[in-house]
């Protein structure tokens, strides 16, 4: 018995049983969202975030296949987190984030990933009949936010004469609307579309 204590305690302070031993096996699928299918073709890249940093050390990268799907296999490392960046062109690019905590040793990890094809709004504007008093206001009700390319949130104005184009950026296949109201006038309401995948879609307002 005590010789199985001491072969214990020399494993616990060998290099070979110090925490960061051990491999993880990492698998998962890329979803399109915009087209509901797996997403072929996409850059999966693998990242490890140290103790007290937030710089992410590049492990590793594949490529998904027709089935969207992808695996790593890496050594533990004293991280206390990685993260997955699903890069492709003209797709939105998504990170994923896991806790070094829920990676498990001796099975295999499962993260599921998913992104949009880009797609753009026209806000086409046009005043047919202007006069300096001319005051149209409107609002984002539906549509992709808080990006790159995404139009402002919160009430937009504009004045007089007005012959504009707005262009924003969408997740493809999913809707775009917008409330807007003419000041002194009974012309409001609320104008829609579907913004179509890799295209610019126009929506028109004109008073």
């Amino acid at each position: 018995m005590k010789l199985l204590y001491i072969s214990a305690m020399l494993c616990l302070l060998s290099s070979a049983c110090k925490k960061g031993a051990g491999t993880f096996e990492l698998e998962g699928q890329v979803m399109d969202d915009s087209f509901a299918i797996p997403l072929a073709g996409a850059t999966v890249e693998l990242y490890s975030v140290a103790a007290g940093s937030n710089q992410m050390r590049f492990v590793s990268s594949v490529t998904t296949k027709s089935d969207g799907k992808y695996a790593f296999s890496f050594p533990r490392t004293r991280s206390v987190e990685y993260r997955i960046k699903v890069t492709k062109n003209l797709y939105f690019d998504e990170t994923v984030s896991i806790n070094y905590d829920d990676l498990k040793l001796n099975t295999t990890n499962n993260v599921q990933c998913s992104t949009s094809a880009k797609s753009w709004i026209q806000l086409r504007i046009i005043n047919n009949n202007p006069n300096a008093n001319d005051h149209l206001q409107y609002i984002r009700q539906l549509g992709k936010s808080n990006c790159e390319g995404c139009c402002e949130g919160g009430m937009q104005h504009l004045y007089g004469a007005v012959d504009t184009s707005i262009y924003c950026i969408n997740d493809g296949n999913m809707p775009y609307s917008i409330e807007y109201a003419v000041y002194n006038t009974s012309n409001s309401g609320i104008l829609n579309q579907v913004s179509a995948p890799f295209d610019t879609t126009i929506l028109w307002l004109i008073y």
